[in-house]
Parts: structure tokens; sequence; C-alpha cells
């Protein structure tokens, strides 16, 4: 700057002494200090550093959120398929629940109507068969109404033919009787006779039971069922009667 100065300076003189010829006025010159250049600060290397510390640090604090957020949102995912999987699973285990529910009342119903059938069946039968016993017990009280007609009339000419063929044994009291067992067989024939009550007098026991053997075949029904009312008959025989 001050030589820049200096040469303006000498320029206006030249130019004013061309003009006039007049001699230049001494100029003092007045010498000016340069103003004194800034020296550039050596820079901070431990700022910077702490900078860049800090700047990684917070790229690997972010890098770590980022990684945080990744794992969690992996985490979130797996714990939300692994709940969708179980809900999965218990509505198919709720499901099979209530088939097998279903299937086991469906059989409980199926169990109970066929019971309910059987037992059904049971009374029926049960009831027929009541009804059977009644009806052939009837039967059989009218039969052996029946037969026990048969039995007294046959009876009575049972002792009709005993009396035909008896002799009365020498002695013997008036008013006697004795009950004579006979075992029969089909047509009358007699297997054996016996005294089953005495009259007490032994001649004419022996005498009543010689005459059922003599008046053999016997009078008997033909019908078999009424026969065997006769398979073991006891009749009383009185002569007086």
């Amino acid at each position: 700057m001050l030589h820049v100065t200096v040469l303006l300076l000498l320029g206006v003189s030249l130019r004013f002494s061309a003009r006039t010829p007049t001699v230049p006025p001494v100029m003092q010159a007045v010498v000016m200090d340069e103003a004194p250049k800034r020296v550039a600060e050596p820079p901070d290397t431990a700022r910077l550093d702490e900078q860049r510390r800090k700047e990684a640090e917070a790229k690997a604090a972010e890098a770590e959120r980022a990684r945080q957020a990744e794992l969690k949102k992996r985490e979130d995912e797996r714990k939300q398929k692994a709940e969708e999987a179980r809900r999965l699973k218990e509505a198919e285990h709720k499901k099979e629940l209530e088939r097998k529910k279903k299937a086991e009342a469906a059989e409980k119903k199926k169990a109970a109507a066929l019971e309910k059938k059987r037992a059904e069946e049971q009374r029926k039968r049960e009831a027929e068969t009541a009804l059977q016993s009644e009806v052939a017990a009837e039967e059989k009280r009218r039969a052996d109404a029946r037969a026990q007609g048969e039995v007294e009339r046959y009876k009575g000419l049972i002792r009709q033919k005993v009396s035909r063929h008896w002799n009365k044994p020498a002695g013997a009291a008036k008013g006697l009787q004795c009950t004579v067992r006979v075992r029969l067989v089909p047509g009358g024939e007699v297997l054996a006779a016996e005294v089953a009550r005495s009259s007490g007098d032994a001649a004419f026991d022996r005498s009543v039971v010689n005459a059922v053997y003599k008046a053999t075949p016997l009078p008997v029904p033909q019908e078999p069922k009424v026969f065997e009312y006769f398979r073991e008959i006891e009749f009383v025989f009185s002569p007086e009667s």
C-alpha cells in the first residue's frame, strides 16, 4: 500500500510538472508500518478427535438402535407367528374336542336309544310271557278240573271192577275199608298194588290187593294228558259202598 501511494503521488507530481515547470515541493514521506499478517493457528487435534469420536459413537449408537429395532421387529414377528400358530393349534384342539364331544354325545344317544329299545322289547317279552303263563295256568286249571272229574269218574269204575273181582274173606267184619295205591301203565295194566292205609284186618287188606291184580287191566282214560293222573292213584275200597 505504501508503494502504491508513493507511485500515485509521483504520477500526480509529473502531471503537475508538465503543466507548470515549478519546482515540486518537497514531500515528506511517511513510512507506514505494514499491518502484521495473522498467523494460522495450529489445528486443535484433540477437539477434532473428540468430534470424530462423538460422530463415530453417534453412528454406532444409531447403528445399534437400528439393529435393536430390527431385532425387535424380528422378535415381534416371531412372537406374532408363534401366537398365530398357538391360536391355530388351540382352535384345532378345541375343534377336535368339540368333534369328540359330539361323537360321544351321539354314541351315548345311540346307546340310550338301543338300551331303551332293548328294555321295551324285554318288557314286551315279559308281558307276553306273563300272558302266556296266565293263559297256560288257566288252561291247566281247566284241564285239571276236567281231569279231576275224569279221575273221580274212572276211580269209581276202577272200584266197581275191583269189587267184581273181590272175594270176601271168611270172618271179615262189616264196615272195613282200606286205601290202595296202584301204579298203572297206559291201557290200564297194573304194575304194582299195595295198601296205603290198612283196614286193621290183614286178610281183608290182602283180599283187596288180590282183587286189584285180578281186575287188570283197569279202566283208564285213553287221552294221554288225562292218563298222566292215573300213573299212580289211590282209592278207598269199601265193600258196602
